[in-house]
């Protein structure tokens, strides 16, 4: 399939996507029902979208277009509303978090989709370890080129969008001493991580084509990326968040990529280049190993500075550009040095079972 033409955006217009589990109570492991939860919602949506993911534990909520946080909290309030309701009439629950605890990938079963069918094929058992649970965020832009450059300018601060959301310590039953755990699954895939160097979009065009012509991929739905553009949109997709615990945290996070891409566009404060990712690895695994507590490398200079810290000058440095109370609520997590995971293991210590923990996710969601 040929790279469509750059869809013209309006500027920093957002669209968010949360990948929600679908759960069995008493025993809240995952559930197998989400294409019935799906089938009792048809229809029944004013705005934004309710749709599959790779299996049938996977439910995913979406925004429309929006112009600003508040529109897209609206929206995704008035769609968890909806999903609960159904959600109650089924007998299971909701819940964020970027993995479930103590699920069996041998368990999940891929939904009756073309696309999925195709790529359990292609990857086996992998898709079913990807039952995890990521939030996307989409920024609208004006054109190819600037989509380019807001990809690279985003990249920057992938360790930092890591760190404030992780909330995946726990998987297949055990601690995996890692603030988020949910990347670490899809390590396997041959199309995760940064995209490769391009300078502009008739390069990332190039790049596509080089790409279609091993047969690999179908579309740009294909390509994993921890941020990718979507020419069909018109955006650039920000994919590195677990999904939060709250619908708050959510739009909080989605505030701050937009306030991000706003500053960037508006200020071009960097003249970017392959060399930017030379570390760009390591400083992704210290926030999905230590979240706010890991160390960020300047592929500059060499010095060493605390991921912590480096979240609280980017939030001083884009609060201008972004909307106060989410900057703010953002701001106090970080002074607080507390992390969802940071909580999760917590509630454990405290003597919480992982059923339980479940279960308190899921009240959390719906409160």
């Amino acid at each position: 399939m040929p790279l469509p033409d750059f869809h013209v955006s309006d500027p920093y217009t957002l669209g968010i996507e949360l990948e929600m589990q679908v759960v069995n109570p008493p025993g809240f492991d995952l559930s197998q029902d989400s294409s019935a939860l799906i089938a009792q919602i048809d229809g029944k949506l004013a705005g934004g979208e309710i749709k599959h993911d790779i299996t049938e534990s996977m439910l995913e909520i979406a925004t429309g277009v929006c112009h600003d946080i508040h529109q897209a909290s609206h929206q995704l309030s008035a769609i968890r509303q909806t999903v609960l309701e159904a959600a109650s009439r089924q007998h299971v629950q909701i819940c964020g978090g970027g993995t479930h605890p103590f699920q069996k990938w041998q368990r999940q079963e891929v939904c009756d989709n073309e696309r999925y069918l195709r790529t359990l094929e292609q990857f086996g058992y992998l898709i079913q370890q990807a039952t995890v649970f990521g939030q996307h965020v989409h920024v609208g832009c004006t054109s190819g080129n600037d989509a380019i450059y807001l990809l690279h300018g985003l990249s920057r601060y992938v360790p930092h969008l890591i760190a404030l959301s992780a909330a995946s310590p726990y998987l297949q039953g055990s601690d995996t001493k890692f603030a988020t755990s949910r990347l670490n699954v899809f390590s396997a895939f041959p199309d995760m991580g940064p995209m490769p160097w391009v300078a502009n979009w008739q390069g990332f065009e190039g790049l596509f084509r080089r790409l279609s012509y091993t047969s690999m991929i179908d579309s740009i739905k294909d390509l994993h990326w921890d941020i990718r553009p979507s020419p069909h949109f018109g955006t650039v997709e920000v994919r590195v968040m677990d999904t939060p615990l709250t619908l708050e945290s959510a739009v909080n996070i989605a505030g701050l990529i937009q306030a991000i891409a706003c500053w960037l566009l508006e200020k071009r404060p960097f003249k970017h280049q392959e060399q930017d990712y030379l570390l760009y690895k390591f400083n992704r695994f210290q926030a999905c190993r230590y979240g706010l507590d890991g160390v960020l490398t300047d592929v500059q200079t060499g010095e060493q500075r605390p991921l912590g810290e480096e979240v609280q000058r980017l939030l001083e440095t884009i609060e201008p550009w972004g909307d106060v109370s989410a900057i703010e609520a953002l701001a106090r997590r970080v002074q607080q040095g507390h992390s969802e995971a940071d909580g999760m293991r917590e509630f454990i210590a405290s003597g919480g079972s992982l059923i339980a923990l479940v279960e308190k996710h899921c009240e959390i969601w719906a409160a």
